[in-house]
């Protein structure tokens, strides 16, 4: 089984976060790869609490988790 990294330099804005993720899943899969491994921060970076807070959502409704998870359902990974 292959696998890929990505070692993410995670942002305070979580969309822009997303669609990096989405690309690395699409890049992780066109070279074989059947997971890929993020940093537990992938989707949200921020030392100002108050402005992270406003983009904490649960798992149910977090965007970057939606995008992602279609990504590798599309991706097959």
């Amino acid at each position: 089984m292959r696998i890929a990294l990505f070692q993410a330099q995670t942002g305070i804005d979580p969309a822009s976060n997303a669609e990096e993720l989405v690309r690395r899943v699409a890049e992780a899969a066109a070279g074989g790869a059947a997971m890929l491994f993020t940093p537990e921060m992938s989707g949200l970076l921020d030392r100002d609490k108050a402005r992270a807070a406003a983009h904490i959502r649960s798992e149910a409704d977090d965007p970057v988790l939606k995008a992602v998870r279609g990504a590798a359902a599309e991706a097959g990974i």
